[in-house]
């Protein structure tokens, strides 16, 4: 019933050896398509290096049949 739709990333910058990073992700969107029997659950996550540099963004979009 879950499928996955689309994924994308946006390189801002470089991630070294030793790095740490955090991601934190959200719910960007929620909507619905062909009267409700699809339904799009857009989630972005944020890559950030420990001095807070937001390294890389993500993208993806799981779609719900209903």
């Amino acid at each position: 019933r879950m499928l996955h739709g689309e994924q994308g990333f946006t390189h801002h910058h470089p991630i070294r050896v030793g790095d740490t990073i955090r991601l934190q992700q959200r719910v960007a969107d929620i909507y619905d398509k062909k009267g409700g029997a699809l339904e799009f659950i857009v989630l972005e996550t944020t890559a950030r290096n420990q001095d807070d540099v937001v390294c890389c963004t993500l993208k993806s979009v799981a779609v719900v049949r209903n």
